[in-house]
């Protein structure tokens, strides 16, 4: 048997649920012309000598004994309460100048009639944010709809999370997801000026994107957006900038999609899988994963190409991947939904996210009464990973952490083989780039 190369072992794993059924899958094999280990508890990362690798492949004992020297005992969860959000995005404009054929959120609308928030509720929100979580880095996201549609009391919410930071000595951060079709020279010096970090929903080119995000007069939604940002993509200040590209079965080219819009000033770009629509075809289907995935690593080998010729990252579902490996990511949730973050109807109600605004299954208060603590709790223990099945039983299931609550309430699971493949491709990424340029990971990845 060689020597173990261990590639990262910082990790230190979240608490996970008891498993009531037989024990699900502790280490994950990948072969190859350097074959590695993958610990799933804790996401640790090992590359192993070809034959001690065969020892694990072939026999159960030696994987055991692997899996018990190496492993982060899962810590349990405990009984103090649930805390309060450190995170809360405003639906300011429950309305927007685009029509989506795709929006999981009617425009804004949520099955309801355009709304705009109100300063009152949005202090409100803003106010409980920062009296239940003293002495944290609190962030306030803006959302819709198109928030920039109510854009005074962005700009009101902005100064008075302000006021509240310099009042209680917090550190604040700001968000916003946008179309970018309504940004004008003063809202860019806003977003410069405040650090944002700023969500730009765009497919790709004019003739990609414009096929689903439509605007109301008929004007390219792309060509209306690319302009009004071309100052903050030049000079972005102290904002950071991305692009988000829905992919739908129409299109399920990645590369392409990076490329337009790196050719139009992005320097970072992410796409997401379309899961659930109000138009049927658009969403993926099963026989869809198999070609997503060949797209993805065609994307991700033009980034290795990049990479080693001294550019920096672009594709951002890339980068974020290998920072998780790197940091031995390890979550029983697939996001902070209902617990460190919870967003806000134009109404003051609480909602788990985004996603699930209006929806009285995912209500969970409002900023006059505050959060349901047991409303919490209970979702998230039914939401999470080890509870879940097929996740339970998946060696993936602490870097996915289960897939979107949303999605899979509203749509079920789809695509988990296109996951479980992307992950492997990521892993056998990092552990090349940490051989060709360990430089990359330094500082904490």
């Amino acid at each position: 048997m060689g020597d173990l190369v261990i590639l990262e072992s910082r990790a230190v794993p979240l608490g996970r649920a008891h498993a009531e059924t037989e024990p699900p899958p502790m280490v994950h094999l990948l072969p190859g012309s350097r074959p590695l280990v993958f610990m799933v508890e804790g996401s640790l990362l090992f590359g192993v000598e070809p034959e001690f690798f065969e020892l694990l492949r072939s026999e159960d004992k030696p994987k055991s004994e692997f899996v018990e020297s190496m492993r982060i005992p899962a810590s349990r969860p405990n009984a103090t309460a649930l805390p309060p959000p450190n995170a809360i995005s405003l639906n300011i404009a429950q309305s927007c100048n685009l029509a989506c054929s795709y929006c999981y959120a009617d425009e804004g609308r949520f099955g309801g009639r355009p709304s705009m928030m109100s300063l009152e509720t949005a202090r409100a929100a803003i106010d409980r944010l920062f009296d239940d979580a003293p002495g944290q880095r609190v962030t306030v996201g803006f959302i819709g709809g198109e928030p920039f549609l109510n854009r005074e009391v962005l700009y009101s919410s902005v100064e008075h999370g302000l006021s509240r930071a310099r009042e209680t000595g917090a550190k604040l951060g700001f968000s916003v997801t946008t179309n970018g079709t309504l940004l004008t020279s003063r809202d860019l010096e806003l977003l410069r000026l405040h650090s944002f970090a700023v969500s730009i929903s765009l497919d790709g080119s004019a003739e990609v994107n414009d096929r689903n995000r439509r605007s109301r007069n008929g004007s390219s939604g792309f060509e209306l957006a690319v302009r009004a940002l071309q100052p903050l993509l030049q000079d972005p200040g102290k904002a950071r900038v991305a692009a988000r590209c829905t992919i739908t079965r129409q299109d399920l080219r990645v590369l392409e999609r990076i490329e337009a819009l790196a050719d139009a000033g992005f320097s970072e770009v992410g796409v997401s899988p379309l899961r659930t629509s109000p138009v049927p075809g658009l969403a993926l289907q099963e026989q869809d994963w198999s070609i997503l995935l060949n797209e993805m690593v065609r994307a991700g080998e033009v980034e290795r190409q990049r990479l080693r010729s001294g550019c920096q990252f672009r594709f951002s579902n890339l980068a974020v991947a290998l920072k998780q490996l790197h940091g031995g990511y390890c979550k029983p949730l697939p996001c902070g939904a209902a617990a460190s973050y919870v967003s806000v109807s134009a109404r003051g109600e609480y909602f788990t996210c985004h996603r699930t605004v209006d929806n009285p299954r995912f209500n969970l208060g409002n900023t006059v009464e505050g959060f349901s603590v047991e409303g919490r709790e209970t979702f998230l223990r039914s939401r999470h990973v080890d509870r879940q099945e097929p996740c339970r039983s998946c060696w993936a299931r602490y870097l996915c952490g289960g897939g979107c609550h949303a999605e899979v309430l509203t749509a079920g699971r789809s695509g988990c083989d296109y996951i479980r493949g992307w992950l492997e491709y990521c892993m056998r990424f990092y552990d090349q780039c940490l051989h060709e340029n360990p430089a990359m990971f330094q500082g904490g990845g």
